[in-house]
């Protein structure tokens, strides 16, 4: 399919469908004079974020990693010593795959397993030196790129994006909670 001159595949979580059913809500909500071209906006928005998370999964292959990979050492790189579920929570990767990903950083000597301080059976991840170079190495770069990219917007644009995504998020929260299934 393709849309916008862009290849779009149904099994982009729907996302013809979805868009379309996007499109048709936010044009009930201009018509009640909410807001001229949301869906237009919201179509932009997301855009946006999916460009921001290519360019992130593209950095990887370039390192020869799998996004996964890359997913779990961003979330180590600033929660040293959590358990594995958390990094499942946060990231939202199946556990086969996160433990895929800890074994293989275990068997290169980049990871160590320690016990929880408040339940000694859950195992947490922790770093070795090794590892905390390797992360480091790879992430560095990175978040250099996050803090030069944000540097160069205005600070009252920077606080402006800011309040607004956080805004935005909460408000789509409560909309999406309010669905009735």
């Amino acid at each position: 399919m393709v849309q916008d001159g862009e290849r779009t595949s149904v099994d982009d979580c729907g996302a013809a469908s979805v868009r379309q059913v996007g499109r048709q809500v936010g044009q009930q909500v201009e018509r009640q004079g909410e807001g001229a071209s949301i869906a237009e906006r919201l179509d932009r928005f997301f855009d946006e974020l999916h460009r921001i998370d290519v360019a992130f999964a593209d950095y990887g292959r370039r390192l020869g990693l799998s996004d996964s990979t890359m997913c779990v050492l961003d979330y180590l790189n600033d929660h040293d010593g959590v358990s594995q579920r958390e990094i499942c929570d946060y990231t939202m990767l199946p556990r086969q795959t996160v433990n895929n990903v800890i074994s293989s950083f275990m068997d290169q000597g980049y990871i160590r397993f320690g016990e929880s301080e408040g339940d000694r059976r859950v195992k947490t991840v922790w770093f070795t030196e090794s590892g905390r170079r390797y992360c480091n190495a790879l992430i560095a770069p990175e978040r250099g790129a996050e803090y030069r990219a944000m540097s160069e917007l205005d600070p009252d644009l920077r606080d402006a994006m800011i309040r607004g995504m956080e805004i935005f998020g909460r408000e789509f929260r409560r909309q999406l909670r309010a669905v009735k299934l």
